[in-house]
């Protein structure tokens, strides 16, 4: 086990009972059902939605009968992340720079120096013939207007760029999140890819699931469960050490992510798994030439088939989360070892927490 030195980090409280500030955050309120995509001309799409561009947002709900449907719609079958009705834009068309956007008036004015919790899901739909790497958000005083279809001229507050703009991940609902510490007076965001063409990396899917005309030479992401959180006061505490401080970290060593927390008996991460993971992405993203293998490992307890499924589900989980915040899924390799592998011998609870596992190995060369 590697061990660096004690640090302090800040740990947020009570984020799952604050007030979100987005309006209709998962888009089950409507004007009226949708029936297919939105036509020229439409800039309230959705109640608190609207599009700040000529370009026109769609929103698909359960109850459509025509082509908007959830699960199945004319840009793809998808369920809502959450709910029964979720939002979509282009977010790159060959050759012409073609962008659609999506801008919500949050429910109160963000107050300069506080921290906001800002997340969202997205989704490449099934039918579209192009995938991109990235997408981008944009918290502003003032409405990002403009009278075009194209890109709108103005840098996002943070941009969420993925290491390809294909892996295993493409097709899932993927989470955007990141901490903001406003500057005083936002009040409006706005999602959508504000990258260039030359910038923004593409690939073309050569095996859709349909050939949707609209989306032959599109790239189309799903929208879901958009969250502007103002964060309580902060409670600094002292932890123990981190397992994979990363001035420390080698190849050919194995790290104990010691922070990764899992609901009972599951392979659901809860929220306080997300600093160390989002420790072990730096040194990934640092390190371009490693590739990881990250190992489940369980206590005592149940049976070893029971046990080499759980451990494998819980490296597996850790896996998803890298390939959700851009990690390729070429430089994963995932194990389960069930209960063959304890730390410390014994049947007490201590000795099970710490038996209970996720590690990590970090190597240069890839396994066939």
């Amino acid at each position: 086990m590697k061990v660096g030195t004690t640090i302090f980090f800040l740990v947020m409280v009570h984020l799952s009972n604050a007030q979100n500030l987005v309006p209709n955050s998962s888009f089950e309120k409507y004007y009226e059902c949708p029936a297919t995509y939105s036509q020229t001309g439409v800039k309230n799409f959705a109640p608190g939605w609207s599009s700040p561009t000529a370009g026109t947002p769609d929103l698909f709900n359960r109850c459509s009968i025509g082509t908007a449907g959830v699960p199945r719609n004319w840009a793809g079958v998808s369920r809502a992340y959450d709910g029964w009705g979720y939002a979509g834009i282009y977010v790159w068309i060959e050759r012409i720079n073609y962008r659609e956007y999506m801008q919500a008036k949050l429910k109160s004015i963000m107050q300069a120096g506080r921290k906001y919790w800002v997340e969202f899901y997205f989704r490449l739909s099934a039918y579209s013939k192009y995938s991109i790497d990235r997408i981008g958000v944009l918290l502003s005083d003032s409405t990002a207007r403009a009278d075009h279809d194209l890109i709108l001229p103005m840098a996002p507050s943070f941009n969420h760029i993925m290491d390809s703009a294909y892996n295993r991940g493409t097709g899932l609902w993927n989470r955007v999140h990141f901490e903001y510490i406003a500057k005083g007076g936002e009040q409006y965001i706005t999602l959508g890819n504000f990258s260039s063409d030359e910038e923004t990396k593409k690939f073309f899917i050569p095996n859709p699931l349909s050939n949707q005309p609209l989306l032959k030479r599109a790239a189309y992401f799903y929208i879901d469960d958009v969250a502007v959180i103002p964060l309580q006061d902060s409670v600094r505490i002292k932890t123990d050490s981190l397992s994979i401080a990363e001035a420390t970290v080698k190849t050919n060593e194995v790290y104990t992510l010691k922070h990764i927390r899992f609901s009972y008996d599951s392979y659901q991460l809860l929220p306080s798994s997300f600093p160390e993971l989002d420790r072990l992405i730096s040194i990934m993203r640092n390190n371009p030439t490693w590739n990881v293998e990250l190992s489940g490992h369980t206590d005592d307890q149940g049976t070893e088939a029971y046990n080499l499924q759980l451990s494998q589900s819980r490296a597996t989980s850790v896996g998803e989360y890298l390939v959700q915040k851009g990690i390729s899924n070429g430089r994963i390799h995932i194990y389960g070892y069930g209960k063959k592998k304890p730390v410390i011998e014994g049947t007490d609870e201590d000795s099970r927490s710490v038996n209970r596992r996720v590690e990590a190995k970090f190597v240069t060369n890839v396994r066939k």
